[in-house]
């Protein structure tokens, strides 16, 4: 270990995906602000380091993942830990704190519950909801002795009742399974549109901004985020202040989380009590359909079994539209 070191420091490892990192950034900000005196550094995405600003004991640190595990620890014996917390447990960080660890540091890793998981598929009526991601998160880094009080959820993010002055659409997913059939979302986006909101929609990548291009190129009040010149910084600015975020259940409901703003998510394949809900998010705010092979998959990769995709196919444009005007 770095004797020099006096104060403490911690080095967390999450390099993907962006959704977990972003719960990630939840718990390590209550950590920081709850232990001022404990640095705190997270090696993941750099695009997400605005996620981790306004903290002053907690930073990010940009890893390029497709490079050597030799350079990576080198590059992590330069930040001169104290303690290591591997907050993703998959082979190579596994790899790198076993190489920390027998270098003299305390390290801790991430439990996942692969065995819940896999109850959890088998019968997913009866299998009772999975531990929290945040709380899993908390869990590692108490097990390092750091308390996180202020880490609480029971006061959820409010919404205020629509029509809204501003509200972000994030249509796409991943996976097929988790992604409502687009043309049903380009309903909604005309829907709010039509109700007087700003619509921001929310993308990556070439061919995703192309099709928002072409939802927004007829409307004033329908603008393409990704727009921004000012990256993922930018995007964030803007989610700051929308009244509501309607999403898959993908990236764009964890960023809104952990800055605090209300979702509305339409779920397929996935379910919320797979531990991936968004922070401090109602729960009731989840759009789903009770079928009882729900969930089939705990990150909605698996291709459906029936091949209806009717997780996603049964909720209509009416269902969301008569969701959005109750709440």
């Amino acid at each position: 270990m770095q004797k020099g070191n006096k104060t403490p420091h911690v080095l967390c490892l999450r390099f993907s995906a962006l959704g977990d990192v972003a719960i990630a950034s939840v718990v390590l900000k209550a950590c920081a602000r709850d232990n001022p005196a404990v640095q705190f550094t997270l090696a993941g995405p750099g695009l997400l380091a605005p996620l981790f600003d306004g903290v002053p004991n907690l930073k990010l640190f940009a890893v390029d993942k497709k490079q050597p595990l030799y350079k990576m620890l080198r590059q992590f014996l330069h930040l001169h830990p104290t303690h290591i917390a591997d907050l993703h447990s998959v082979i190579r960080t596994s790899v790198l704190r076993t190489l920390l660890f027998f270098a003299g540091y305390p390290v801790v890793y991430l439990h996942k519950g692969r065995r819940s998981r896999r109850r959890l598929l088998k019968d997913p009526v009866k299998a009772l909801p999975l531990i929290p991601m945040y709380r899993r998160y908390a869990q590692t880094l108490e097990r390092l002795g750091f308390a996180i009080p202020s880490l609480k959820d029971s006061n959820t993010i409010p919404l205020e009742k629509g029509p809204w002055k501003k509200a972000g659409v994030a249509p796409f997913a991943r996976h097929r399974g988790k992604q409502w059939p687009l043309e049903r979302m380009r309903c909604i986006v005309n829907h709010l549109a039509g109700q007087g909101t700003a619509v921001y929609l929310f993308g990556g990548g070439p061919e995703e901004n192309r099709i928002l291009q072409e939802w927004a190129k007829d409307n004033t009040r329908i603008v393409v985020a990704g727009e921004n010149k000012n990256g993922f910084a930018g995007e964030l600015s803007v989610i700051r202040e929308l009244d509501v975020m309607i999403s898959m259940d993908s990236a764009n409901m964890h960023f809104a989380s952990a800055v605090g703003i209300p979702v509305i998510s339409i779920w397929g394949a996935t379910h919320p009590k797979a531990g991936f809900y968004g922070w401090r998010q109602d729960p009731r705010r989840a759009i789903q359909d009770s079928l009882e092979c729900r969930p089939c998959s705990v990150f909605g990769a698996k291709p459906c079994w029936k091949g209806t995709y009717e997780c996603m196919e049964k909720i209509s444009v009416e269902d969301v539209i008569s969701f959005i005007e109750r709440n």
